[in-house]
Order: C-alpha cells, then structure tokens, then sequence
C-alpha cells in the first residue's frame, strides 16, 4: 500500500530536512587579520603612590616660648620664609655680657703689651751695662724672665680674646636659629606647636611638604629584580583615583627588599610642569606600565581573536581551503594592540596565517567560512575599532 503524503505534511519534511542540512552547507562570514610578527616585550603594571621631592618636619633648635607661629595649614611659603620664632632675649642678654668680656679681655691685652714692652726695654738696658760689669747676672736672668712671662700673659689674653669671638659668634648663631625659615618652597600640611608653648630643640613646629617635582615610588614584587630593560627610559603613569596620565623618568631601585612584604621601590621622576597645578598631588595612588625584558619578536594577534573554553585559550585560524582550524596558544602578556602569544604545538601558527577577530564564538573545528579582511572602523576620536559584526 502506497502512502500519499498530503501537501501539508511533505511540505512540513521539506522544511525539517532543510534545518537540518543547512548549517552543514551555509558558510559562515568571518572577519580575519594575519598573525603578525613583532617585536615586543612583557610588561608588568604594579601601584605605588607619589610622593614630594621634600617632605620635612621643622623642629625648632633652640630653647624658649614660641612667641610666633607665622603659618597655618594648605599656606604655601618660599624659601628662607619665616615659620616661627622662638623667644631669644635671654640669648641676646648673653651676647651683651660676652660683648662685655670681649671689650675687657682687649684692655687687659693693651696692659700685659705695655707692661711686655716695658720688661724688654729693661733687659735691653742690663745688657749694655753687663758689659761693663756693673749688672749682676742674677739681675739679668730676673730681666729675661720678666720679658718671658709678659710675652706669655700677651699670647693668653689674645687667645682669651679668640674664645670669647667665638662665643659671641656661637651666641649670634643660636639667635639667627631662635628664628625657624623654610629651607625650600613648600606648603604647610601640619601644625604641631601654638603660640606661647615652651619649646625645646628638636620638638615639632610644623611638616613641610615641597611644591613642584613629585616622584613615583612604585612596589615591586621581588621576582622581578634584574628584569627591567637596560634601556628604560620612561614609563607611562595612571593616576588611580582621577585616571590623569603623567610620565615617570629616570627610573631608579632602592637596592634594599622589604621583609614583610618581599618587594623593593622602584623610583620615578614625574615629568609633569606644575604638577600640583594640574591635578597631581602627593600621597595619590599611581599605577605603572613597567616593561620587563628585552624587546624580542613574538607572534601579536588582535584581542578579540582569543576564545576562552575552560581553561585553555584558543584561537580560529583559516586554510587555504577556507576551513576553520582552532589552535591551541598561550597568551603571553597584553599589548598595545592585542596579545602577544605561542602556539602549543611548533609550527601550528606561524606569522601570515589568517585569524578570525570576529564571528569566531560560532565556529568549531571543520567549520566553512567565508573570511574578509577586517578593515578598521574609525570613530570620533580618532581611534579605531573593528567592523561591525
């Protein structure tokens, strides 16, 4: 018995068959860029914080009430501005009394002179009349000592003369430091004393920070000493918080690993003109792009042209026969286009080979495609992205 399909049901086979065949037959359209070999190097991003060229607590050096505290907290001062002022009259009544002394210890150096040139003149006279013996040498040798004692009392008021100088000078110094300056352009960031307090040398007057030039202290886990590229010049610098760009120059490591945290300071000029001016402060947190190594040359592909199935990372390439072929890699580390990586397998992907960027979460291996070349679609600003899907 011959069954006769209504129009209904062959036409509801019709279609079933064709679900079922066309995604075996249809080509799928892909976006494809070669893998391209250049020359790169890995990079490591680690976070430090900026720091002043200059930070410094003003303590005061000398003894006394603080008779003036000239500055607040955020005031910006210059060089040699007064900070503070000690109270110095006790200082200034010593330098009198050592003016005093000075003047005395002059007069007694005119005597003792006086009475020395007296002494010599003396001995002068015995000479000539020991030569017709009519002086004793007794009486001569009392005359040479008289001229040996005045010649030392003269040398001991001279040098009484130069300690007290020196007093004096001491004394001039300790009121010139009665008067606290700022030893280089800053702000004040804290006040650590008040008017009328009994200060003593070495307490806390005020902290200064300097304005102008900051510096990247950045921290490095250990494993990376020895691995920064001789050639380093600069290294780009994202302030975390604002996300302002800056450029650390000059880079340079204290040759000393923390025990707690096994990492070493890596430092950084920042080179920015009137960094406070534009947004850039000290104790803000910063993060840097350090490269490690020397540059070699490393198989780079797009950043869209990495599947992620599981724990292994692919990548789509096209034969000769339009046929996807995924190839298992291992990124290496980002770039500033995409990724740098290696195939598991020598010789699976070699520079040339047409990868997909986009389209490639729907291939499996087998796959027919029809690939075009992916061609840059530039947007407003000037950067680019890839073509639409």
């Amino acid at each position: 018995m011959r069954l006769n399909l209504t129009s209904p049901l062959r036409a509801l086979s019709l279609a079933l068959f064709g679900l079922l065949v066309t995604p075996a037959l249809a080509q799928q359209v892909v976006f494809v860029e070669p893998a391209q070999l250049v020359p790169t190097q890995p990079t490591g991003r680690f976070i430090g914080s900026l720091r002043a060229r200059s930070t410094s607590v003003m303590a005061a050096l000398e003894e006394g009430a603080l008779l003036e505290l000239a500055v607040r907290e955020a005031d910006t001062v210059r060089k040699g501005d007064v900070l503070a002022r000690v109270d110095s009259r006790r200082l200034q009544t010593s330098l009198a009394q050592v003016g005093a002394d000075l003047a005395m210890a002059a007069a007694t150096q005119l005597e003792r002179e006086a009475n020395l040139a007296n002494a010599e003149a003396d001995l002068e006279a015995l000479k000539r009349a020991a030569q017709s013996g009519a002086v004793s040498e007794r009486d001569l040798r009392n005359a040479r000592t008289k001229v040996t004692v005045g010649q030392s009392l003269v040398e001991a008021a001279k040098q009484s003369i130069a300690s007290m100088q020196a007093k004096r000078d001491l004394l001039g110094l300790r009121i010139a430091d009665s008067t606290v300056r700022a030893p280089f352009d800053g702000r004040i960031i804290a006040r650590h004393a008040e008017v009328g307090q009994w200060i003593r040398p070495g307490d806390s007057l005020v902290t200064l920070v300097s304005t102008g030039a900051l510096e990247a202290w950045i921290e490095v886990p250990e494993r990376f000493i020895g691995r920064f590229d001789a050639q380093l010049a600069s290294v780009p610098l994202l302030m975390e918080g604002t996300g302002a760009m800056a450029v650390g120059i000059r880079p340079r490591t204290i040759p000393m690993v923390d025990e707690r945290g096994r990492t070493f300071t890596l430092i950084l000029d920042v080179e920015s003109k009137g960094a406070l001016a534009n947004g850039l402060q000290p104790g803000m947190s910063v993060s840097a792009v350090v490269p490690l190594g020397q540059l070699t040359p490393r198989l780079v592909l797009h950043k869209d042209a990495i599947l992620r199935r599981g724990t292994n990372s692919l990548v789509a390439k096209i034969s000769p026969e339009n046929i996807a072929v995924l190839v298992p890699v291992r990124v290496l580390f980002s770039t500033a286009t995409g990724f740098a990586v290696e195939p598991l397998e020598p010789e699976a992907l070699v520079p040339g080979d047409r990868i997909v960027v986009e389209g490639n979460e729907r291939l499996y291996p087998g796959t027919p495609v029809t690939p075009q070349e992916n061609t840059p679609k530039p947007k407003a600003d000037g950067q680019s992205t890839p073509a639409a899907k």
